[in-house]
């Protein structure tokens, strides 16, 4: 079979695969509703499977892919964290859905690693039953073995690759993203392209972080800051009260006014200072509008006696404070989450970098016994 003949298969396969993809919520809905969600999805891929290659090529496929999963479910297990069941789509592979997200990237690397790891040992049975049988289609399951967990540790997120040398470094996502560029290059598909922009979308998220932590400590101060200026209001007189109204009035216009005359849009890395300056400003405003609510529902406004608005006043008081512990636990999260000790980078740095070689080895030798035999054949 020509080159060519091979690309425009894999390029209508990937088509077929992100059909499947884009119907994804559908399939999970519907395999959802039955408990055999799992198996059916397994006998619907080799069904698909064996109509394009065959039922030979259809099983030593399916099996590969599902012992892969398993080796994620397993490693989740292990950890506590619950999951759904593997779902197979055909011409795509199969999913495990997260119901709860790791604590950080070490555990995250440690659930990741588990296909890979199971994947590989799935296939090793059949390197000695080649070599005494001298059967193809041992090596056909060593060679499909090693190229799909192979390509599952590229450094690029969402794959497995992607998740375990983040742990290690975010920056390999760079080296992970040239090298599906230049994949992709000569083996055209429209899924490397999906794997492409989520892993270029995971890299920016996380290349462009500090603006994100920027955001969240200025509603943290800002918060912090209101708080503070609710506990003054409520211990002041009515001539204080009155004058704090009157300055949260005037910063409340003169930040309006800020507000107006800056960019709408800015330029990522040129316009940084400007879009956090921006970012600050417009959680001030909404900081200082609750104020004036918050004064406005008290005493100060309504008298002594009439107390019917004073739950506002305390609703935003818990506001304030609700947001200052969430805001500051999802931020210490974030900044922790890829952060690890020199000793837990080199011990996977190590493991995923010997899993790579042995699969690239193995894949090279299984690819030319598979050559071998093509040119054999008559």
């Amino acid at each position: 079979m020509k080159e060519s003949t091979l690309n425009k298969g894999w390029v209508s396969l990937g088509a077929i695969g992100l059909f499947f993809l884009g119907k994804i919520k559908w399939l999970l809905a519907l395999l959802k509703v039955a408990k055999v969600g799992s198996l059916l999805s397994i006998f619907v891929s080799l069904g698909a499977y064996a109509l394009v290659y065959g039922w030979k090529f259809a099983a030593a496929l399916v099996y590969l892919i599902y012992i892969h999963e398993m080796g994620h479910l397993l490693a989740a297990k292990r950890k506590g964290i619950k999951t759904s069941s593997a779902i197979f789509i055909p011409f795509v592979g199969a999913l495990i859905a997260l119901k709860e997200e790791p604590k950080n990237a070490n555990q995250e690397a440690y659930l990741a690693f588990g296909g890979p790891l199971l994947g590989t040992v799935a296939f090793l049975p059949a390197i000695p039953l080649f070599l005494v049988t001298e059967n193809p289609f041992w090596l056909l399951v060593i060679t499909l073995g090693a190229m799909i967990n192979l390509f599952n540790l590229m450094p690029v997120h969402p794959l497995d690759g992607g998740r375990i040398v983040g742990v290690i470094s975010a920056k390999l996502w760079v080296v992970g993203i040239i090298g599906m560029v230049v994949y992709m290059f000569f083996r055209p598909n429209p899924l490397l392209i999906l794997f492409f922009i989520l892993g270029i979308s995971k890299w920016w998220n996380e290349f462009r972080s500090e603006i994100t932590i920027n955001q969240r400590d200025s509603v943290i101060e800002s918060n912090q800051f209101g708080m503070e200026q609710l506990e003054e209001f409520a211990a002041a007189t009515e001539e204080e009260k009155i004058r704090l109204v009157n300055i949260w009035n005037m910063e409340l216009s003169r930040l309006h006014g800020k507000l107006n005359k800056m960019k709408s849009w800015h330029i990522p890395l040129f316009d940084d200072d400007k879009l956090k300056e921006k970012q600050r400003t417009e959680v001030k405003l909404t900081i200082y509008r609750s104020l004036l609510d918050a004064a406005n529902s008290n005493e100060y406004q309504y008298g002594p006696t009439d107390f019917e608005n004073i739950g506002t006043y305390e609703r935003i008081a818990a506001t304030f404070f609700k947001e200052v512990q969430e805001q500051t636990k999802i931020r210490d999260k974030e900044k922790s989450y890829y952060s690890s000790s020199l000793k837990t980078k080199v011990i996977w740095f190590s493991l995923y970098l010997g899993l790579a070689i042995f699969l690239m080895l193995t894949s090279l030798y299984a690819g030319d016994l598979m050559e071998q035999y093509k040119t054999s054949l008559p």
